[in-house]
């Protein structure tokens, strides 16, 4: 789908370095799970860049620099990194289940060879005193609904995700059923309930690994998603149906059905 002609003229909204790091966080903003971000003071002092303002626009651009949606800027704070809050923490929609955990995520992030290049300094690091821009938002435009149903699937395959009743039962349509590699009819219930412990679920475990996910518009609000994934030594061809949905649950796109066939290598 073609992009709106005014996307170009807004500024990107960088979240993230490219690569899956990004696409994970770009996936969380359109699914409605990531509603927040945190950056450094000293990025927009090394950029030379202003603070963003409430009401400010941007598009939000993808590891291809391709802008997928619109986001509004509702709030902004500088605080030191020591009194980020768990409100904030949660609504980043990262997965991160207290403060200290996610505070060691950013640490690693913040104190990687990427990070550090950006500002200059091999040797920076961060104490509860270092000064951060502390940024909610919210999405205004969505002009691809093929993205937004991509950006969903992916997010259920991230072993957070699948781990997390409330975030998966977040992506799940009331109506969701699903045909299993297995033969197997799952309804929405049945799947909350044993996605923790189904394949792809631990940090540490094998991971779905998808490919050639295409996607056809069939509706103003219906999108059909069709790939592939191994994991574990296992192949098989995936198909899905997105839904948007008119009810106010924080997830604008909602998967209705799915399906999984297995393939023999």
């Amino acid at each position: 789908m073609t992009h709106p002609d005014h996307l170009a003229s807004l500024k990107p909204y960088e979240l993230a370095f490219p690569g899956p790091l990004r696409d994970r966080l770009v996936a969380a903003v359109l699914t409605g799970a990531k509603v927040s971000t945190i950056g450094l003071a000293a990025e927009y002092e090394a950029e030379g860049e202003p603070l963003p303002v409430p009401g400010e626009r941007s598009a939000l651009v993808d590891s291809a620099g391709r802008p997928v949606a619109v986001l509004e800027v509702t709030e902004v704070r500088v605080l030191p990194l020591g009194a980020v809050d768990l409100r904030h923490v949660l609504d980043e929609g990262e997965g991160h289940r207290s403060v200290a955990e996610w505070r060691a995520a950013h640490e690693r992030f913040w104190h990687g060879a990427a990070m550090r290049e950006a500002l200059g300094d091999p040797h920076f690091t961060v104490d509860d005193t270092t000064r951060v821009v502390a940024e909610r938002f919210r999405v205004v435009e969505l002009p691809d609904p093929v993205a937004a149903a991509v950006a969903g699937e992916l997010r259920l395959l991230d072993p957070a995700v699948r781990r997390s009743r409330a975030e998966a039962g977040r992506l799940l349509d009331p109506e969701f059923t699903e045909v299993g590699a297995s033969g197997r009819f799952w309804t929405r219930d049945e799947m909350l309930a044993e996605l923790p412990d189904k394949p792809g679920a631990t940090d540490g475990g094998p991971r779905y690994e998808p490919s050639g996910m295409t996607g056809t518009l069939l509706a103003p609000n219906l999108v059909h998603l069709t790939y592939e994934t191994r994991i574990a030594g296992r192949h098989a061809l995936r198909s899905s149906l997105w839904r948007r949905s008119d009810e106010d649950s924080g997830a604008p796109w909602r998967i209705d059905y799915h399906q999984a066939t297995p393939v023999p290598d």
